[in-house]
């Protein structure tokens, strides 16, 4: 399984990290400004953070930050599938999230950060064509660039990839 650190159930990640809470100043009241809500998990063996500090309740920054690492996971861990062969281009749902060739997820879902990482070890192993990896995930660059704008990083990161193979870059 490709990137397995993404696919793993929240739980198992947290357990392989390392894990703080934080005392934020700023809006949110008396609580943010007295008890530790803020979080932070490492991941120490990829040098990897998540962090959340926004919201008042440590269990909601906790999901946050864990949702931010998992992020992290798919932008930055690549393993390149061999294209073709009987191997699955997809260890996910992938092609379960197409509706008409529309990906459909919000980027809040646990699956987001599993398809953000799959279309990145797809695109790679395309040599970085953009529509030769949106045809094989059965759908168009236009929806592949959509899907990644739900979270800037996501695009940046493509765009990052696009400036050093001297492609323009992507609107967001």
């Amino acid at each position: 399984m490709r990137n397995s650190l993404v696919y793993l159930p929240v739980e198992e990640l947290e357990k392989r990290c390392r894990f703080e809470t934080l005392r934020r100043s700023g809006p949110g009241g008396q609580n943010r400004n007295k008890v530790e809500t803020g979080v932070r998990f490492y991941l120490d063996e990829l040098g990897l953070v998540g962090e959340a500090t926004e919201r008042r309740y440590q269990g909601e920054n906790r999901k946050i930050a864990l949702h931010r690492l998992r992020m992290e996971l798919a932008l930055t861990v690549r393993e390149i599938p061999a294209l073709g062969g009987d191997a699955p281009l997809s260890d996910f749902k992938w092609f379960d999230r197409l509706v008409g060739g529309k990906i459909r997820v919000s980027s809040e879902s646990f699956d987001y950060p599993i398809l953000v990482a799959e279309f990145f070890d797809v695109y790679s192993a395309t040599g970085g064509r953009l529509s030769e990896a949106a045809t094989l995930l059965n759908t168009t660059s236009s929806q592949i660039v959509r899907f990644l704008r739900q979270v800037p990083s996501a695009l940046e990161t493509l765009n990052a990839q696009r400036a050093r193979e001297g492609l323009p870059r992507l609107k967001a």
